[in-house]
């Protein structure tokens, strides 16, 4: 028998915070039915995509602005995952997933910062990450309730690469 899903939207606004991941998460489970399969797409947290892409256009332009502008962004997202209060391990691993998605974002806006250029691969790269953090966000949080959840990702277009992103919900047996 095949299951009937149920996709679920949530902006920017709706993830903005941690408590706008509990209440997201809560919106999920209240309306899912016994035998459905629930997915939901996820937006990066309100202003998240802009300032991506604002650090792209600061390294472009020569404006050393962009580093702190890039740190002010990556505690933004740690804050809210300690404020969602999960157990140690699985924050530290969520934290050190962060971490190392800034590194990358910094190496490559450095790039960008002494070539002058970027590319659209370089935007769609750098850009993508505030909804695969705010998947794995929402998905951390879910699984620390006790629900089954996954994260993954579409693959991209330009590289053909999958990683992980939004989720299918239901409680665990």
């Amino acid at each position: 028998m095949i299951s009937k899903w149920v996709v679920h939207k949530f902006g920017g606004t709706s993830l903005a915070n941690a408590e706008r991941y509990r209440a997201a998460a809560e919106i999920l489970l209240s309306l899912q039915e016994p035998g459905e399969c629930t997915a939901v797409v996820v937006s990066a947290m309100s202003g998240v995509t802009d300032a991506l892409i604002s650090l792209i256009q600061l390294a472009a332009g020569h404006d050393d602005s962009y580093l702190g502008k890039l740190q002010s962004l990556k505690e933004r997202h740690l804050d809210t995952l300690v404020s969602l209060h999960l157990a140690a391990a699985q924050r530290r691993s969520l934290e050190e997933t962060i971490a190392a998605d800034f590194r990358e974002i910094e190496e490559v806006l450095r790039g960008v910062w002494i070539t002058k250029l970027a590319s659209e691969r370089t935007r769609e790269f750098v850009s993508g990450h505030g909804e695969l953090w705010s998947a794995q966000l929402l998905n951390a949080h879910l699984e620390s309730g006790g629900h089954s959840s996954a994260w993954l990702d579409e693959p991209s277009r330009s590289t053909g690469s999958c990683r992980r992103r939004s989720c299918e919900i239901g409680k665990r047996i």
